[in-house]
């Protein structure tokens, strides 16, 4: 446990106990009807301060948060205040001021029930002086509602500190409590961040480079069997082209991986490179400018997606990819005329899907515009 205040600001309670016991024995010295009577009290005092410095001044500065209070030690340290007070009192009145510096410094003791009984006892020596002194007993009853009162003003304000610490004590625990718990919720947090991104990767390597290296795989063994020069230099011209998709789609794999440490890029190149690998046009509206690596990733992997579902479904169509860079963002769409489809029914694959929610998580826009025989359109927006 982290040192709390009390125990900070011990050091100037202890300048507070020397200065009243500086100050409580000059009272003593100036008030003392002999020179017998002042070392009288002032090796009462002495008595006092030492049986301070050899155990409550260990009681009180004990850490608790690594060892058990001593109450055995507790008690007899009490005991030993009480013991040395008394005649301490009895020899000068004037050392009774001492009780202020006492009665704070024992409630630093732990546990602090036991010292209510020596706080009550030490209020009411001022009673027992006064009758050792042979006051009238009109005199000594009238000091006993005034001891009372101080008694309970004295055992009042050491339970209230006491439940103050408790209380302070009660947050800080339940603060490290809290904190472990949030650490935990971090720690489970990035483990289903890192396994969704797992889950992520792993489908698009199945949906991108897996499928592309089982296509080069096919034809080049259907190259391989080829009678035909003609159908040979056909397999291999798509071989190469799969191969390019296939590093298109790694390169815009690796940028995603690197989006946290990358800078400022560029996406048109790459969207360039999927057009040209795709045989698509592709047009450049306003003036290129940096993007953020979150933001170009999103625009190339849109693009990857949509391109792949043109070859799929409307292989042969006539396709145009258009990148637009806008005040407060950056436009991107990719348009065919293949035989479209409805882009309400249900969807097997999950490409689009993952596209949308990468593009919404950035803040920006998505859709779909297509319909049965008259091509598609996909389209997004991000801010840039």
């Amino acid at each position: 446990m982290r040192q709390h205040a009390w125990s900070r600001s011990f050091r100037y309670w202890e300048w507070f106990f020397a200065l009243s016991t500086a100050a409580v024995t000059a009272l003593v010295w100036n008030a003392a009807d002999s020179v017998g009577g002042g070392l009288a009290a002032s090796a009462w005092i002495a008595a006092l301060v030492l049986w301070y410095l050899v155990l409550g001044r260990r009681l009180i500065t004990v850490d608790l948060s690594v060892a058990e209070p001593d109450t055995r030690l507790a008690h007899l340290y009490r005991l030993g205040v009480t013991a040395l007070f008394i005649p301490l009192a009895l020899t000068e009145r004037e050392a009774l001021l001492l009780l202020v510096p006492l009665i704070s410094h024992l409630f630093w003791l732990v546990p602090w029930r036991p010292t209510v009984p020596v706080v009550v006892a030490l209020n009411f020596v001022q009673v027992l002086v006064l009758a050792v002194d042979g006051e009238p007993l009109g005199t000594v009853l009238e000091a006993v509602p005034f001891c009372a009162a101080g008694a309970a003003l004295s055992v009042a304000f050491g339970v209230f500190i006491h439940r103050v610490i408790d209380q302070s004590v009660d947050r800080f625990e339940l603060i490290e409590e809290l904190k472990d718990s949030r650490a935990e919720v971090e720690r489970l947090s990035h483990e289903a961040g890192v396994a969704a991104e797992r889950r992520r990767l792993a489908a698009e390597l199945h949906d991108t480079v897996t499928q592309g290296l089982s296509s080069i795989v096919m034809l080049a063994q259907a190259s391989r069997a080829a009678v035909d020069e003609r159908r040979r230099e056909e397999h291999l011209d798509l071989i190469e082209r799969t191969a390019r998709a296939n590093l298109a789609e790694a390169r815009a794999m690796v940028e995603a991986l690197a989006t946290d440490d990358a800078g400022p890029v560029q996406a048109e190149a790459s969207l360039a490179e999927l057009a040209e690998t795709a045989g698509a046009a592709f047009v450049v509206d306003g003036e290129p400018r940096h993007l953020a690596p979150a933001t170009a990733v999103a625009l190339v992997r849109a693009v990857q997606e949509a391109l792949r579902n043109v070859d799929k479904h409307a292989a042969g169509a006539s396709v145009r990819v258009r990148l637009a860079y806008r005040e407060s963002d950056v436009a991107v769409s990719v348009a065919d005329d293949g035989p479209g489809f409805d882009p309400e029914a249900p969807a097997s694959g999950f490409g689009l899907l993952g596209t949308r929610n990468r593009v919404l998580g950035l803040g920006g826009r998505f859709e779909v515009d297509s319909a049965p025989g008259r091509g598609a359109t996909v389209r997004l927006e991000v801010p840039a």
